[in-house]
Order: structure tokens, then C-alpha cells, then sequence
């Protein structure tokens, strides 16, 4: 980043190839139609060129562009004033799925195909209060350490620790329950 910040193109184009693919699956958890996020992760890198100064080497990188990439996803929602809505992949399901809080007889996706389960998980995700969703986000699609995660929200370690916790609680509850997640309330 540092050549980045000099103007370097080539150190930016090998910055995009790196991160592409995480900062997708973190705006994905924001925007749910495909086009958007594409938009999203083209603002991100735009925002990233255009604000590279105001990165400070003292911070994590990935955390500065994480919270880019999230700020620019909450701007798409406000300004398209659709549903926020959000999608997951198999990291978070796995998760809930190996969870020892839950035996294995009463998990809620067992059996359930693919494509339903991953609706299932999506549903539940955007009935998160938007601190639990972004957490859940940076963790699982941006592979941040929960550290990585607090400097990159500015919250406390405790905060974050909380959030996760709080929001895979909430995962499971929505799941087991059903409430709003199968498509009626």
C-alpha cells in the first residue's frame, strides 16, 4: 500500500487481484443482487485509489478496506433504498453446524438441499441488527481476527467478541424457529 500511496498502478492492480474475491463476499452479505455488489466492489477500489493518503501504515490494511467496502455498501442501500439483504456461503454454515451449543439432532439445515439452505442462511443473516451482520461479514467472508475486526469498527475487542456470539445465537434461534426465514412470519 505504501507504493500505492506514491501512485504506483501496478502495486494497486496486485492490491485488486488479492482482495477481490474477499471484498466481494463482504459487500455480498450487504447487497444481495450480483450487478450491485460488482458496483460496490468497483466504488470500493475507486474509494480505496482516491483515499489511498489517508491510509495510515500503524492500522491494518484489510481492516481500512473492509470498513471501505461495508461503508460503500451501506451508501448503495441508502441511495437505491431497496431491502438491505445479504449473502452467505458455506464458512458461516459450517460454523453453525459445528457449533457444540447445538447437538447435532436439532440442527435446522440438516437435510435440507443446497441452494435452500443457503436462502435459509441469507434470510436469517439480514434480520441481524447491522453491527451482528457486519461482524459476522468481516469474519467469515473477510477472515479478519476478531482484533483486526475491533480496530476496524472501532469498538472494543469485548464488542466484537459479543457481536459474534450475540449474532450466532440469533442464527440458530432464526433457524430453529423458522420465524421469517422460511419465507412467512
Amino acid at each position: 500500500m505504501r507504493r500505492v500511496q506514491s501512485g504506483d498502478m501496478d502495486a494497486f492492480e496486485e492490491i485488486i487481484r488479492r482482495f477481490r474475491t474477499k471484498v466481494f463476499r463482504v459487500i455480498s452479505s450487504h447487497v444481495r443482487d450480483p450487478e450491485d455488489a460488482m458496483e460496490v466492489l468497483q466504488d470500493t477500489f475507486l474509494k480505496v485509489y482516491t483515499a489511498r493518503r489517508s491510509w495510515d501504515g500503524r492500522f491494518s490494511f484489510s481492516g481500512w478496506l473492509y470498513r471501505i467496502a461495508i461503508n460503500a455498501s451501506i451508501d448503495r442501500y441508502r441511495r437505491s433504498d431497496r431491502l438491505k439483504t445479504t449473502s452467505l456461503e458455506g464458512i458461516l454454515e459450517s460454523h453453525l453446524e459445528h457449533s457444540s451449543t447445538t447437538p447435532p439432532a436439532s440442527e435446522p439445515l440438516v437435510g435440507v438441499a443446497d441452494g435452500e439452505r443457503r436462502r435459509l442462511l441469507e434470510r436469517a443473516v439480514r434480520r441481524l441488527p447491522e453491527r451482528q451482520r457486519e461482524v459476522v461479514s468481516l469474519r467469515y467472508f473477510g477472515e479478519m481476527s476478531l482484533e483486526e475486526i475491533a480496530a476496524a469498527l472501532s469498538c472494543p475487542l469485548g464488542t466484537v467478541k459479543s457481536n459474534l456470539h450475540k449474532a450466532v445465537m440469533n442464527l440458530k434461534n432464526l433457524l430453529l424457529r423458522g420465524e421469517g426465514v422460511l419465507g412467512y412470519e
